[in-house]
């Protein structure tokens, strides 16, 4: 077989029947809701074509879609796809097994939200499973698709999967193969994000504004490094109101970002470079600085692993919020119906509140249930499917958790995204263990 070659997709009723099953799940919350779930930065993942400080791809690839359906069209979509990908691992790589683990991890995990939401975060785990099932060995042109597409939608996704990707060499069986086919997808990622940038006349590969999310971060997490700049350097934009910027830090990660870009009065190429002098002179002693750095970077990361809040994200946005204006823009005929969803009215924040806790003991249990079983099984690692999942859920959670934690911030929504990659295969590997307790021992051969 050549590097290339890959079986049929070959899908029969079972699959058909089990995508089916899993779209209406994920669908089902949004209409719960009562709309498609929004947030501030939701039209430059859904139509904005293309959206230099958003996601060209996603905001290109979704506009067709967005311009005759409107948001529900998005929802629709990204739901389909979200089933697609999962019983793609469930048929693919399970062998049609597991399905009842399945679906009480997409519903315990609160994947309809991020599948129902108008944003990119639910990409993050499609392109995650079409990644295992390439490392599984089970090629296939859907897989590929899935992972170039999804790692080319945010900016966050290229270190989390290239760090899950790395890691995961090891473990696989065809190292070659699978070295060659996970760099073709992140190829195809930059040659569509390049190819989407250039319907807005820009040849580019970044957004351009990498170092104001930086500078945001290390204004929250070592402000001492504006204090002594302002000392070496008074003239530096940002001295003349100092005590302002650090107030506008405090709050979280990247309050700086988009309070001082309305507040300084820079434009974004200004406010980036400002931010890169920034990032770099909180660099100045290195290797010593990388100390304060990496103090920092632990922090977030464990921050975000360990105690990520579901609700994060789902705050209601009401009739002055940024939200109604770009559907008055964009969308008028949907302002009304989303002022009336148990988002707008804050309903759906009350009780993702109330799961926050319960949530996180899941993640939790669910953390240590993969470590353990990964543990017991590690040596048929390579042989056991659910295994080898448990053990890339583990890798991908932290790759996330440090790379999301530390360019962007620790935002629960980042880690929550991801959850049902974690929870699927702990719970499937608990009913297996059970079953197998629970099964009759076979009886004694007679003697002969």
């Amino acid at each position: 077989m050549s590097m290339w070659s890959c079986p049929r997709l070959n899908w029969r009723y079972p699959e058909l029947g089990c995508t089916a099953l899993v779209f209406g799940l994920l669908l089902l919350h949004p209409l719960v809701n009562g709309f498609p779930f929004l947030f501030p930065d939701s039209w430059g993942y859904s139509g904005a074509c293309p959206d230099e400080m958003r996601s060209p791809v996603l905001g290109c690839a979704m506009r067709p879609f967005t311009w005759i359906g409107g948001n529900w069209a998005y929802a629709a979509v990204q739901c389909a796809a979200t089933a697609f990908a999962l019983v793609l691992l469930w048929s693919r790589v399970l062998k049609r097994q597991y399905t009842g683990a399945l679906c009480a991890a997409l519903l315990a995990s609160g994947l309809g939200l991020f599948s129902g939401w108008v944003m990119a975060d639910v990409w993050t785990l499609i392109g995650l499973i079409g990644l295992f099932v390439i490392a599984s060995g089970h090629c296939h042109p859907a897989a590929a698709g899935l992972l170039a597409f999804a790692c080319a939608t945010h900016f966050g996704n290229f270190p989390t999967f290239g760090t899950a990707a790395l890691a995961m060499l090891p473990f696989v069986r065809e190292r070659s193969r699978y070295a060659v086919r996970a760099a073709a997808c992140f190829l195809g990622a930059v040659v569509l994000i390049v190819a989407m940038n250039l319907i807005g006349g820009q040849v580019k590969f970044g957004s351009g504004n990498g170092f104001v999310f930086i500078a945001a971060r290390v204004l929250h997490d070592m402000p001492e490094v504006l204090e002594l700049k302002c000392r070496q350097d008074p003239d530096f934009p940002l001295c003349q109101r100092k005590d302002e910027v650090l107030a506008w830090s405090a709050g979280n990660h990247q309050s700086f970002t988009w309070v001082g870009l309305y507040n300084l009065g820079l434009n974004w190429p200004a406010y980036n470079r400002m931010c890169r002098e920034l990032v770099l002179f909180s660099l100045r002693d290195f290797p010593r600085s990388l100390a304060d750095h990496a103090a920092a970077a632990v922090r977030n990361t464990w921050d975000l692993l360990l105690f990520p809040e579901l609700s994060n994200g789902f705050e209601p946005f009401g009739t002055d919020s940024f939200v109604a204006g770009d559907l008055r823009i964009a969308f008028p005929e949907e302002v009304a119906p989303y002022l009336a969803s148990r988002q707008a009215n804050g309903a759906l924040e009350r009780l993702l509140k109330k799961l926050d806790a319960p949530f996180i003991a899941l993640l939790w249990l669910s953390i240590g249930g993969c470590l353990l079983f990964t543990a017991t099984g590690w040596r048929r690692r390579r042989d056991d499917p659910l295994t080898q999942l448990a053990l890339f859920a583990l890798i991908a959670l932290a790759a996330n958790a440090f790379f999301m934690s530390n360019l962007s911030g620790v935002f629960g929504r980042y880690q929550a995204r991801i959850a049902f990659l974690i929870v699927f295969p702990a719970l499937a590997l608990i009913s297996r263990w059970a079953q197998s307790r629970l099964r009759p021992a076979a009886p004694p051969l007679p003697a002969s």
